[in-house]
C-alpha cells in the first residue's frame, strides 16, 4: 500500500516532513529533531512502516534507546498502534542490554567465559570505598563516591587514553590513581561494571569477526533514538553493528544534548556526513507542544549556540502569554515568592532548577508550610558534600571544644597557621579537662605568635557562634572564621553554604541547624509529599528532558548557577561547557506548554546573562517585586541601630522583626526603608 493508504489504515496524521522520515529506509539517515516535534511517535510509525507495510521481518531491526523504561514505553506504543503481535518479535533495547547479547554470543562462540557483571551498584560503592580509603586514610562521602562513579562512567565512554586520563579531576582525590587501582581491583576479582559492558564488547566486534557477523547479518536496520545522549564508544558500537548494510537511523538533535557529564557525545551527530558519505539528513522542524512565544524566544535563543545544525524551529500558531521575567530583589526571596504561588495555584505549575541543591531551601519552606508537592529523583548529595559537612563539624567542635577527631578534620581549613605536630600535640594534651584545644594552642610555643593570636579569636568565634542564630552563624564560619578563604582558594563551592545560611535563617541555633539538615535529609529521601494533590513538581531541567508541563518556572537563573561556567575567559573546554549549559537552558525553555516564567535577582553579580539574553528591553514582561518582594517574612535584614535580624512576620506595611541584639521590634518598612534605616542582608 502506498504511505497514504498506511497512514489512512493506522489512523496516523504526520506533516510533510514526518511522512519523509517514515518512508526513508535505506542508507544512513540523520533525522533531526527539535522539542515537541513528534520523534517518538514517528519513530514508532516508521518502523510499523518497516514490517506492515514494506514487509521488513521485525526480527532484523534493532531499536535502541536510552533507558530501560524508554524501551518498554516504545515497545508499548508499538503494540497500541499497530498490535501487539509484531510488538513482541521487534527487538528495543538499551545499548547496555546489546552489549550484553554481544558478550553472551563470544562466550558461546568461543566456549570463554566473561567477567562476572556487578550487577549491584552497593558492591561498587564498597570497592570505591575501600580503595579511597587506601589511598586518602579518610572516608569517602556519599557525593564523593557519585562524583567517583560518574568520572568512571565518563572516562570509559569517552574511552579516554592514558594522557588524557590524567586530565580527568574529581575533587577531594587524585582520581587517576584511583581509577587505575579500580581497573586492577576488577581485574583481580574477574568482574566488570556496566560501563564495561560496552568497552568488552566493542572489544569484541573488533577482535572477533564471527561474532560481528552475526549480528550484522541479525540487525539489517538500526534505529538509535536520543541520539545526542549516545556516547562516544556506543556511537563507535553503533558504526561498528551498521558497518555492512549501512542502513542506519539516528534520531536526535544535538541541540538537546545536556549530558556531557556522562559523556553524552554530539560531535557525532554534527559529523554524521562525513562519517557516512551517503547519509541524508532530514528535519522536523514544527513544534507541537509550546505556545509562538516560547517557541520564537526559544529559537532566538538556540540560533546564537556554535556547532549545531541550522535548524528553524516553528509553531503551530498557537498564542499565548509572554515570557514572564519575575523580578526578586535577592536570591534567597525566591523560596518565599514560589512557596506564595505554591499555595495559590489552581492547576499543575513545574519548578524546575539547574542542580538538586536548590530544591532543599524550597523543600524546607514548603514542609514548613504543608505545601504539597512532588519531587523528581531527588538527590541527597547534598548533605555528604565535604563543604556541608565541614561547615557542620565546625559548628559540632564548637559544641565540643575538646573533641580530637573534629579537630583534625578541621583545623588546617580556618586560616590560623596551625602546623599538623601541633594540632596532634593540643589533641594529645587535651583530654576534655582544663583547657580546650584552641585555647592551648593559643598558647602553644609551637606556634607563631600570630597563630596563637588567630586560636584566641577561634575560641572567641565558636564561642559566641554557638547562642547566635543558624544563619548568622554559618556566616561567621565562613566570612570570619578563614573557612570562605579556604574554600576559594581551592576553588570550592559556596553555594553549599549560601544554602545552608538560607537554611539557618528559621533556626534559633546552630545546633538546631544540625537537627533540621537530618530531618530534611530524611525528607528528601521520602520523596514526593502530597502525591495527586499536588500542583507543584519539583524537578531538575537533567530530570524533566522529554517531559512537558503546562505552566514552568525557571529558578536559580543566576550567574554562577545557571549558567555554572561563565561566557568570557574560555579554553576549549570550558566554551564547550558554556555551549552545553545554553543548551540545558533551551531544554528548560522547551518544557513549558502555555506559560514560562523566568526568577531574576538584583543581588549583585547574581543577574544572569541567559536572563539578560532572553528578556530585551522590547521583549518582556516583568513582575517587578523590589518593593513587594524585598521585606518578607523569613528575610535577613541588617538595621542601622538594632543590627541583624529576621521577619518573623509582615502584615502590610508592618514587620515584627527579630533582633539579636534587642529581641523582636514592630516597624513600618516603608518609613524605615525611606530613611535608610533598614536593608535586606
Amino acid at each position: 500500500m502506498s504511505l497514504k493508504e498506511f497512514l489512512h489504515t493506522y489512523h496516523l496524521t504526520l506533516n510533510q516532513q514526518q511522512q519523509q522520515a517514515v518512508q526513508t529506509l535505506d542508507g544512513p539517515v540523520l533525522l533531526l529533531a527539535v522539542p515537541g516535534s513528534g520523534k517518538t511517535t514517528v519513530l514508532v510509525s516508521r518502523i510499523g512502516y518497516m514490517v506492515l507495510d514494506q514487509g521488513i521481518p521485525p526480527q532484523s531491526i534493532l531499536t535502541m534507546t536510552y533507558t530501560v523504561s524508554a524501551a518498554q514505553d516504545m515497545r508499548q506504543r508499538f503494540a497500541t498502534l499497530f498490535g501487539p503481535e509484531y510488538a513482541q518479535r521487534l527487538e528495543f533495547r538499551t545499548i547496555n542490554g546489546v552489549c550484553s547479547r554481544i558478550i553472551s554470543c563470544y562466550e558461546r562462540m568461543t566456549g570463554r567465559k566473561a567477567y562476572a557483571l556487578m550487577e549491584d551498584v552497593r558492591e561498587q560503592t564498597a570497592l570505591l570505598g575501600q580503595l579511597y580509603h587506601q589511598l586518602t586514610q579518610e572516608y569517602a562521602t556519599e557525593s564523593t563516591i557519585k562524583s567517583i562513579q560518574t568520572a568512571i562512567t565518563y572516562t570509559k565512554n569517552q574511552m579516554l587514553r592514558d594522557e588524557e586520563l590524567d586530565q580527568v579531576e574529581v575533587d577531594g582525590v587524585e582520581f587517576p590513581a584511583l581509577y587505575r587501582a579500580y581497573t586492577k581491583a576488577l581485574q583481580q576479582q574477574q568482574k566488570m561494571d556496566y560501563d564495561d559492558q560496552m568497552v568488552y564488547a566493542r572489544k569484541i566486534l573488533r577482535l572477533c569477526p564471527p561474532v560481528l557477523r552475526h549480528f550484522q547479518q541479525r540487525y539489517r536496520y538500526i534505529c538509535v533514538d536520543e541520539a545526542q545522549d549516545t556516547s562516544k564508544i556506543q556511537h563507535a558500537i553503533i558504526a561498528l553493528l551498521a558497518q555492512s548494510h549501512q542502513n542506519l537511523f539516528l534520531v536526535g538533535d544535538e541541540d538537546q544534548s545536556i549530558y556531557g557529564f556522562r559523556a553524552a557525545y554530539p560531535q557525532a551527530l554534527l559529523h554524521f556526513e562525513k562519517n557516512y558519505p551517503n547519509a541524508k539528513v532530514l528535519y522536523m522542524e514544527t513544534n507541537y507542544r509550546s505556545t509562538q512565544e516560547i517557541v520564537s524566544a526559544a529559537q532566538k535563543f538556540i540560533e546564537k549556540n556554535a556547532n549545531r545544525h541550522p535548524k528553524q524551529m516553528i509553531s503551530t500558531g498557537r498564542s499565548g502569554p509572554n515570557l514572564r521575567k519575575v523580578f526578586l530583589w535577592k536570591r534567597k526571596n525566591q523560596y518565599t515568592y514560589l512557596a506564595k504561588v505554591a499555595k495559590e495555584a489552581t492547576r499543575p505549575v513545574a519548578i524546575l532548577y539547574r542542580d538538586n541543591d536548590s530544591a532543599i531551601p524550597l523543600i524546607d519552606v514548603f514542609q514548613r508550610q504543608g505545601i504539597p508537592y512532588r519531587c523528581r529523583q531527588v538527590d541527597c548529595g547534598f548533605f555528604s558534600h565535604r563543604v556541608v559537612r565541614d561547615l557542620c563539624n565546625i559548628i559540632r567542635f564548637a559544641a565540643q571544644p575538646c573533641d580530637g577527631t573534629l579537630f583534625l578534620d578541621i583545623y588546617y581549613k580556618l586560616g590560623a597557621g596551625i602546623s599538623r605536630v601541633a594540632a596532634v600535640e593540643a589533641v594529645n594534651r587535651c583530654t576534655g579537662e582544663g583547657l580546650t584545644i584552641l585555647e592551648f594552642l593559643s598558647q602553644c610555643s609551637m606556634l607563631s605568635p600570630w597563630s596563637r593570636e588567630q586560636c584566641a579569636a577561634l575560641q572567641t568565634h565558636c564561642n559566641r557562634l554557638l547562642s547566635q542564630p543558624a544563619h548568622q552563624a554559618i556566616y561567621r564560619i565562613v566570612h570570619y572564621m578563614g573557612y570562605g578563604k579556604y574554600l576559594e582558594e581551592r576553588g570550592g563551592d559556596l553555594h553549599k553554604a549560601e544554602i545552608l545560611e538560607t537554611l539557618g535563617q528559621y533556626e534559633a541555633t546552630p545546633l538546631d541547624l544540625l537537627k533540621r539538615l537530618q530531618e530534611l535529609y530524611r525528607l528528601m529521601r521520602e520523596g514526593e509529599r502530597g502525591g495527586e494533590k499536588a500542583y507543584v513538581t519539583l524537578s531538575t531541567i537533567h530530570s524533566s528532558k522529554g517531559l512537558e508541563y503546562s505552566h514552568v518556572i525557571l529558578m536559580d537563573v543566576a550567574e554562577g548557577i545557571l549558567p555554572k561556567v561563565p561566557k568570557v575567559g574560555q579554553d576549549e573546554d570550558q566554551f564547550d561547557l558554556y555551549q552545553e549549559e545554553r543548551r540545558l537552558f533551551y531544554v528548560a525553555m522547551t518544557r513549558a506548554k502555555d506559560e514560562l516564567w523566568v526568577l531574576s535577582f538584583q543581588e549583585e553579580d547574581l543577574t544572569s546573562s541567559f536572563t539578560r539574553e532572553l528578556f530585551p528591553p522590547q521583549f518582556q514582561e516583568a513582575v517587578q517585586t523590589r518593593g513587594e518582594q524585598r521585606f518578607q517574612t523569613g528575610d535577613m535584614v541588617r538595621h542601622k541601630t538594632y543590627g541583624e535580624g529576621i521577619i518573623r512576620n509582615r502584615v502590610g506595611d508592618i514587620a515584627t522583626i527579630s533582633f539579636a541584639s534587642v529581641g523582636e521590634k514592630r516597624m513600618s518598612i516603608s518609613t524605615a526603608s525611606k530613611h535608610h534605616l533598614l536593608d535586606t542582608r
